[in-house]
């Protein structure tokens, strides 16, 4: 069984391996640390399955999850996240994933969502189940920041945490510029005017 592992941060691909390996004694692991060594060995090499981060600098996870979907649509993908379900388990599993998993549940969730997930079945917990079917019987109430690109809504979470423009920048490793013509964009989607009313919306729609 081979698997790609997909982190920016070395002691977590470090406890992934551990789990991993006492599962499955004879699997064979690679490990990247950024979204283009992960898009190159996912298209030129055979995966079981890939387990990817969702936050890198630059490229976001969920863009390369994209792309990888496009070009090995038969990989199975696990994106496995610091953030909660509840802000990115829709995205990811619209655009392919085969499950969506938060970091402070690996320890009790990863092998079942692995064994799942190489039996051809995709891997959704009760919290992913239960946002998916929320979401389905709310199809027809849209909310705005559900009308955002990825790469807006990415930038918008991090205004909602209180990041600023400069310091999205740089984790990014876009100009400032770019964010902020990003921001006048998801505040003319939204209709919000400025930073209080984009904290006050993530409030009231439990984002921050």
């Amino acid at each position: 069984m081979r698997i790609l592992i997909a982190d920016d941060h070395h002691l977590v691909r470090i406890a992934l391996r551990y789990i991993l390996t006492e599962a499955y004694p004879d699997i064979i692991l690679e490990e990247v640390d950024n979204t283009v060594a992960l898009f190159k060995k996912a298209v030129k090499e055979k995966w079981d399955l890939i387990i990817s981060d969702l936050s890198f600098p630059g490229q976001s996870g969920l863009e390369v999850l994209k792309q990888i979907k496009t070009h090995v649509p038969k990989t199975p993908v696990l994106i496995l996240s610091m953030h909660p379900a509840q802000e990115y388990a829709i995205r990811c599993i619209t655009a392919g994933s085969s499950g969506y998993l938060t970091k402070d549940n690996i320890s009790e969730e990863l092998i079942k969502a692995v064994d799942q997930i190489l039996s051809g079945r995709k891997y959704l917990n009760l919290e992913v189940a239960e946002i998916l079917a929320s979401s389905y019987e709310n199809k027809t109430k849209s909310n705005a920041h559900e009308n955002l690109s990825d790469r807006e809504y990415q930038i918008f979470k991090m205004l909602i945490d209180g990041l600023k423009m400069n310091d999205i920048a740089e984790k990014l490793s876009i100009s400032i510029n770019t964010v902020r013509s990003h921001k006048v964009h998801i505040q003319k989607k939204m209709n919000l005017q400025g930073d209080a009313d984009l904290i006050k919306y993530g409030i009231q729609h439990h984002l921050e």
